[in-house]
């Protein structure tokens, strides 16, 4: 009787674990939605347990990290592992047993992670999880899916299938700690550097060390800024003063295929790990990505642009080129409103802005994004209304909270003044006053101040044209 009355008890004490979640040892099959913001940045939403996460993936990492906010009461191991920076310096941590984390539905099996301070809640998912797994990145969409991994052989294959431009590149791998390697040649004005690059999946901006670049002939921004000659009694703002970043106008991953206009944040001295710097999302980014780093692959994709004179068509798969195809509007329900993505599949030599349409409704402000001069593949992502827009135009705001569908209406080639930068907009019909939500510009500057510092920085790196000579003037024949 009494090893009855036990084995009811251990069935009943089990029947809760029974009825959880499934768990699995792969994300492959997986497809994450993006957290939401203006700029672009790889990073899901997920839990552990009931506490939300922030879900980051590190493929240069070979441990999966867990900041301590993320669990009530950690156990720690003796364990103790001591991970490299790239860019440089290492950092110790404990080990730890990730129970319960959670990522699109789908719960993975107990793991041991490093265990961080950090700030909230976050996870960084290393190698050890995506054994057998590629990345699949959508920056038009904003989601990112978890794909076998393939030889290379096939993921060339199917690039042919693609149709558009795609470019099937090379991953290598550092030798002492795996880190995933990429070429790349940046440039700015006559100056040109060609290095081996961290692939960054984690990080929004792009990093490089200066003294190989100083060495190259670039510039830093500080360095530039001192050139102005500003009238007397005219100062710099604060933050492009202190501004140490540098200015590229291409980023090349392969001859002819990259990325125009992008600030580097700097880090001082030589490269202590052989490694010139970080690519982040803001070069990757503007394609559509596959990162299968096993098979040392990463393919970028994006549609074909025809263009004639200031006319551009774009060619997405084996579809005619249209005008139309060059813009692509993606939308989803999200807190009061609709997250909305815009991309430009066309180059933007002066800029541009797309007007949006709310069918059903009339808001009594125009709405649309607006993008600075620049090139192919920008995107951003707003929430429409977004939370300042309750407080700047809040009739306009709760109108547009009742919005179910988003259309493109409009594209100008020229952006709108009052929001430097890209960002989304509405201008009030009867004032014209206008309210922005911009992306946030390299290290925190402001939009106003990162169009300030392009500008000047334009001017100063554009060649100069040599001095026309003069004709020789006829001689007098009076003399």
């Amino acid at each position: 009787m009494r090893t009855l009355l036990l084995g009811t008890l251990l069935l009943l004490v089990g029947c809760p674990r029974a009825s959880g979640p499934p768990v699995f040892d792969t994300l492959v099959g997986v497809e994450a939605p993006l957290i939401p913001g203006p700029g672009l940045r790889l990073a899901m939403p997920g839990q552990i347990f009931e506490t939300p996460a922030e879900i980051l993936i590190d493929v240069g990492a070979t441990m999966t990290l867990v900041t301590k906010a993320c669990i009530e009461s950690p156990m720690v191991s003796s364990t103790r592992v001591k991970v490299v920076d790239p860019m440089g310096g290492e950092t110790t941590y404990p080990v730890t047993r990730l129970v319960g984390l959670t990522v699109s539905g789908r719960r993975l099996t107990p793991m041991e992670a490093l265990l961080s301070d950090g700030q909230g809640c976050v996870v960084v998912l290393g190698t050890d999880v995506m054994i057998g797994t590629a990345l699949q990145i959508d920056p038009a969409k904003r989601v990112v899916r978890f794909v076998p991994t393939s030889p290379r052989a096939e993921w060339i294959a199917s690039a042919e299938r693609l149709g558009g431009e795609v470019q099937v590149l090379e991953l290598t791998k550092d030798p002492l700690h795996d880190w995933p390697l990429l070429a790349a040649r940046l440039t700015q004005g006559q100056a040109t550097y060609t290095g081996p690059f961290l692939l960054s999946t984690h990080e929004r901006s792009s990093r490089v060390f200066d003294a190989p670049l100083a060495s190259a002939g670039f510039s830093s921004t500080g360095d530039l800024l001192q050139k102005l000659d500003l009238p007397k009694g005219v100062q710099l703002p604060m933050d492009l003063s202190a501004f140490q970043g540098i200015a590229m106008d291409k980023v090349e991953l392969t001859p002819g295929v990259g990325t125009q206009s992008v600030t580097f944040a700097v880090a001082s001295g030589a490269a202590p790990n052989g490694v010139a710097g970080v690519l982040a999302a803001d070069t990757w980014g503007r394609f559509e990505v596959t990162i299968d780093v096993t098979a040392g692959v990463l393919m970028l994709h994006r549609p074909r642009v025809l263009s004639a004179g200031d006319r551009h068509r774009c060619a997405r798969g084996q579809e005619a080129p249209t005008e139309d195809a060059c813009f692509q509007l993606e939308q989803v329900r999200a807190g009061r409103g609709v997250a909305v993505t815009a991309t430009i599949w066309r180059p933007l030599p002066e800029g541009g802005r797309l007007y949006l349409d709310f069918p059903g409704l009339s808001p009594a402000c125009r709405i649309g994004f607006t993008f600075d001069s620049g090139d192919r593949g920008r995107n951003t992502q707003h929430e429409v209304p977004w939370s300042r827009l309750f407080e700047t135009m809040k009739p306009c705001a709760e109108t547009l909270g009742a919005a179910k569908e988003v259309s493109l209406a409009l594209f100008e080639d020229t952006p709108l003044r009052e929001c430097p930068g890209v960002c989304a907009f509405a201008q009030d019909l009867r004032t014209g006053r206008v309210s922005c939500e911009c992306q946030p510009g390299p290290l925190g500057l402001s939009p106003e101040a990162e169009k300030l510092l392009l500008e000047k920085l334009r001017t100063l790196l554009k060649p100069k044209s040599p001095e026309s000579q003069q004709e020789p003037t006829d001689p007098d024949p009076s003399k």
